[in-house]
């Protein structure tokens, strides 16, 4: 299952899409997908994800945020999603795939064939295949859209290799990064989420790596809003500093790290928000300062991050870590690990305090839990630092890449997309 891929300029990497020196991309500058003056307008996007809605986690927000940017600016986007869910998010239209349900995550499908996709691509007529953390179901739509000769962008969002010590196979991980490699490697192009994740990637055998960072709202997430007042009440009773964390509940999130500081700074209050296969196990054995709020959405997370001291994320294995992002926008100071996504995010000392083991992660949250003063100092450096990452910026350039690749794919070889089903 291989996509085609050709050229030698798709091996540079996507620092800055404004700074690329594209010959493709100069050619497109100032033109539309269909050719016509002015701004890039008109893609037909189709999106390809292992996650949505009704589920919630990373890879469904970043997803949201995609169609809603092309849904906006007069694109046209078809989902295919595994799973059960609603069929219809804004004006494009989601094709759900079923498959097999629980085999890694209770609420998550891994649907490894969709035998109507050929006919759904032929119709849409698509311009760019965009895949978000594929696996199953990216692998089948990676190879439909090859055989139909459509471009593929791979976007890396979730380090699955990294999460093979956790579920009691770490033997795997070599044999997964060599498939992970693999698989983009037959892809257009495959994006990650920040520079130092490109660089690891290249240096596991990824080709063609460009980044696309992740976006956020700031006008949303924000210290004034308010409903903080009356999302305090969420925490659990006390003077304490109050510390947030926003997380699926799953292993790899490393979560006990979470309720053993709390168990260490009783004076503290904790709240943990999401959902996951581990949301029993951890009421049962997180102690009396830690409170669980289930998921939350829209002005109710919104809120609770704005009612926030800290923001404390105990996961290693983070490609980006939004939540990160989001509680930096709301002015709070970040305690997380020296890993990932994460440390790329956090300046240590200044946006937040990074940790090299639990121990240290929770002298960490004590310091910032003692020190109103210095809280404010690094939530308004973390605020600042992430305001120029608004998700218009990011989407703009990331379309005007992929207009890019599709007119380097027809101008190279013809448009083979653009075929009648009948």
């Amino acid at each position: 299952m291989r996509c085609e891929h050709r050229g030698s300029d798709l091996s540079r990497p996507l620092a800055s899409l404004r700074q690329l020196e594209d010959p493709v991309k100069e050619s497109r500058r100032g033109t539309s997908s269909t050719g016509m003056p002015g701004s890039i307008h008109g893609m037909r996007v189709i999106v390809v994800t292992e996650s949505f809605h009704p589920r919630m986690d990373g890879v469904v927000r970043s997803v949201d945020m995609l169609l809603d940017h092309l849904d906006r600016h007069g694109h046209s986007a078809l989902v295919f999603a595994a799973g059960p869910g609603p069929a219809e998010h804004g004006s494009a239209q989601v094709e759900r795939v079923p498959g097999i349900t629980g085999l890694v995550y209770p609420d998550l499908t891994l649907s490894p064939v969709a035998p109507f996709m050929h006919a759904r691509f032929l119709r849409f007529q698509p311009d760019m295949v965009h895949l978000a953390s594929p696996a199953a179901l990216g692998v089948y739509a990676a190879a439909v859209a090859r055989f139909v000769g459509i471009p593929t962008a791979a976007h890396y969002q979730t380090d699955i290799p990294s999460y093979a010590h956790r579920y009691g196979i770490a033997a795997a991980r070599g044999l997964l990064e060599r498939a992970e490699a693999l698989f983009h490697n037959s892809c257009t192009v495959t994006y990650a989420p920040t520079e130092e994740m490109a660089l690891e990637l290249r240096s596991r055998g990824f080709e063609r790596v460009r980044v696309s960072r992740r976006g956020v709202d700031a006008e949303f997430f924000r210290h004034d809003r308010p409903g903080a007042a009356a999302a305090s009440a969420r925490w659990p009773a006390g003077e304490g500093a109050r510390i947030l964390c926003v997380s699926r509940l799953a292993r790899e999130k490393e979560l006990e790290v979470l309720l053993e500081t709390a168990r260490q700074l009783p004076s503290a209050q904790f709240l943990l928000v999401g959902q996951g296969p581990l949301d029993d196990q951890l009421r049962h054995t997180a102690p009396p300062n830690l409170q669980l709020a289930g998921p939350l959405h829209g002005d109710d997370l919104g809120d609770t991050y704005a009612a926030a001291d800290v923001f404390a994320f105990p996961s290693r294995t983070e490609t980006f870590g939004q939540v990160v992002q989001e509680a930096m926008a709301t002015s709070l100071p970040v305690v997380g690990m020296r890993a990932g996504g994460v440390a790329t995010l956090v300046g240590h000392h200044r946006t937040g305090l990074l940790a090299d083991d639990a121990e240290q992660f929770t002298r960490h949250v004590a310091v910032l839990s003692g020190d109103p003063a210095l809280r404010t100092t690094m939530g308004e450096a973390g605020r600042a630092a992430v305001l120029p990452a608004t998700w218009t910026a990011i989407h703009d350039r990331l379309l005007e890449d992929y207009a890019g690749l599709a007119a380097d794919r027809k101008g190279r070889h013809g448009w083979t997309g653009h075929r009648s089903a009948s």
